[in-house]
């Protein structure tokens, strides 16, 4: 009975196309010594391009210090975190 269950776990996580994860992260130079600098943070999905110019337009003048993408082999569900700073004004 052990056998069949996990056969059955093995081919259903098989055919939903489940892939290991690839996840990247590259931290530029930050100024986080400087009390003045302000940083914000936001999740951006990768596939859409409108919602890629929408971060990058909102942000226009920062610095992006941190850009880290999380997505499978099929690329199903490729999701960034991205993050500037500024100066505070």
């Amino acid at each position: 009975m052990k056998c069949i269950f996990a056969l059955i776990l093995m081919s259903t996580a098989m055919l939903s196309g489940c892939a290991p994860a690839n996840i990247s992260a590259v931290m530029r130079g930050s100024d986080r010594d400087n009390p003045y600098m302000e940083t914000r943070c936001v999740a951006v999905d990768m596939r859409d391009k409108a919602d890629m110019e929408r971060a990058f337009t909102q942000y226009d003048g920062w610095r992006m210090v941190y850009l880290s993408e999380y997505t499978t082999g099929n690329r199903f569900g490729t999701v960034g975190a991205v993050c500037f700073e500024r100066p505070r004004k």
